[in-house]
């Protein structure tokens, strides 16, 4: 996948992104860190190898902290937090590009407090759905 370094960066880009799930870990991992448990609760439909894959990969991409913290949590790395922005801001694009055409008017799109409850967060994957 991303093994062609000779290719241009928005190809690199893409193919690190064109996975259904990575640019949900990324999101939420640079929202704050989390632990596997929370990630399987923000995620309920990735399954326990294919979750601990991602993140395996998206730590071989220095994308993901290779080391979890000292409550096992997960981070992003600086490459991380600005991969996270880029898809951030592209998924607000994309979907105002989408109402656009469809002459809606696009909702402002709110991050939860960065100290929600893990219920506030999983409530919160019905809006990102729109975006990711």
């Amino acid at each position: 996948m991303t093994e062609k370094k000779n290719e241009c960066g928005v190809k690199y880009t893409l193919d690190v992104l064109e996975n259904r799930w990575r640019p949900r870990i990324i999101f939420w991992l640079g929202f704050r860190p989390f632990t596997i448990e929370e990630l399987h609760q923000l995620l309920p439909d990735l399954t326990d190898v294919a979750l601990n894959k991602e993140i395996t990969s998206l730590q071989n991409l220095r994308i993901i902290n290779p080391v979890v913290d000292e409550e096992h949590k997960y981070s992003l790395t600086n490459d991380g937090n600005d991969l996270r922005n880029m898809v951030v801001a592209t998924s607000v694009w994309g979907r105002q590009q989408i109402d656009d055409s469809a002459n809606q008017v696009s909702a402002q799109i709110v991050e939860p407090e960065k100290d929600a409850s893990m219920a506030e967060l999983i409530k919160y994957n019905e809006e990102l759905d729109k975006y990711m």
